[in-house]
C-alpha cells in the first residue's frame, strides 16, 4: 500500500515565546502541500496589507522535489485524463511515481494561481515583481553520458523531462541546470517577450536592489557581487561583459552524475565541460 509510504513536510513558524524564536508546526498539512504554502502566503500578505506595509517574500514550494508526493485526488484526476494527457496509444500506463509527479505539478500550478490571486485581491499585483523558476533540471540520472532511454518527453529513468536538452539534475550539461524563468511586473514590464540572454538565480538580489534604488555602503563597494541586475536585459539590452556581448558564468556540482569533476564554464552560447 503506497499510501502508507507517505512523508510530510516539516514547517516552522515565528514564535517569540520559544527559546529560538520559532516553533515546529505540529498539525498535519493538507493533502496539497503546495496549496498550504500558497494559503500561508495569502495570510501573510493580508496582514501586510492591513498594516499598510510593503513586502518581500520567497515562497519555496516543495513541489516537485523528490520524493514526488501528489495528493490522492491529484493522482486520480491525472489517471482519469482530467488533468493529464493520457499516455500515447503504444505506451504503458503511467506508473505510480509518474502519477505522483504529474499530480504535484498540477497542484503547484494551482498554488501559483492562488499566490497571484492573493496579490490581486490585496491590491499588490501591478506593483509586485514576481519571479518563477526552478533550481535544477528534473531528478534522476541517465548514466555517465546522461542520454536517457525512451521518449525524451517520457524517459524511462524517472518522471520529468528536460525536453531536447541533454542531462538532468546534478549534471553540467544543459538539462541539469537550464530551466525556464518567468518574470511578471505589470507596472514596469509591458507586453510579453522572450529573452534568451543568460541569467542565473544569483541575479535576484542585485535586480531587487536596482529596482528599489538600494546602494551598498561604502565599506561594501569593493565586495564581489555574484549576480547582475536583470533590468537592462528586461528593457531589451544585451549583456556587455565582453566585446562580443556575451555573459560569462561558472557553475558546478560537487557530486556530479558524470565520472568527472562536475564543473563547467559558460560564455555566451558556448560551454566548457
Amino acid at each position: 500500500d503506497r499510501e502508507k509510504d507517505r512523508v510530510c513536510a516539516n514547517y516552522w513558524y515565528d514564535d517569540p515565546m520559544a527559546e529560538h524564536g520559532v516553533t515546529n508546526m505540529t498539525k498535519p498539512t493538507p493533502p496539497s502541500d503546495a496549496l498550504f504554502m500558497a494559503e500561508s502566503f495569502a495570510t501573510y500578505l493580508a496582514d501586510r496589507r492591513q498594516a499598510g506595509l510593503p513586502f518581500l517574500a520567497q515562497v519555496s514550494f516543495r513541489n516537485c522535489h523528490k520524493p514526488f508526493l501528489g495528493s490522492q485526488k491529484g493522482r486520480k484526476d491525472c489517471a482519469s485524463g482530467k488533468t493529464c494527457h493520457p499516455p500515447k496509444s503504444y505506451d504503458n500506463p503511467y506508473t505510480f511515481e509518474e502519477l505522483d509527479y504529474y499530480a504535484c505539478l498540477v497542484e503547484l500550478d494551482d498554488a501559483v494561481g492562488e499566490v497571484l490571486a492573493a496579490l490581486e485581491r490585496e491590491g499588490y499585483y501591478n506593483n509586485t515583481m514576481v519571479w518563477l523558476a526552478s533550481d535544477n533540471g528534473p531528478e534522476g540520472g541517465c548514466g555517465v553520458e546522461q542520454i536517457c532511454e525512451g521518449d525524451p518527453y517520457r524517459p524511462q529513468s524517472a518522471p520529468g523531462t528536460a525536453g531536447p536538452l541533454r542531462g538532468r539534475k546534478r549534471d553540467v550539461f544543459e538539462g541539469g541546470h537550464r530551466v525556464p524563468g518567468i518574470i511578471s511586473y505589470p507596472d514596469m514590464l509591458k507586453g510579453n517577450k522572450e529573452i534568451w540572454e543568460l541569467a542565473v538565480t544569483h541575479d535576484f538580489l542585485p535586480t531587487v536592489m536596482d529596482i528599489l534604488g538600494v546602494n551598498r555602503s561604502a565599506e561594501q563597494q569593493s565586495w564581489a557581487m555574484d549576480g547582475k541586475s536583470l533590468l537592462p536585459i528586461l528593457d531589451g539590452e544585451k549583456w556587455v561583459d565582453t566585446v562580443e556581448g556575451m555573459r560569462e558564468v561558472g557553475f558546478g556540482y560537487a557530486k556530479s552524475n558524470r565520472d568527472m569533476s562536475g564543473w563547467g564554464y559558460r560564455m555566451g552560447k558556448w560551454k566548457y565541460v
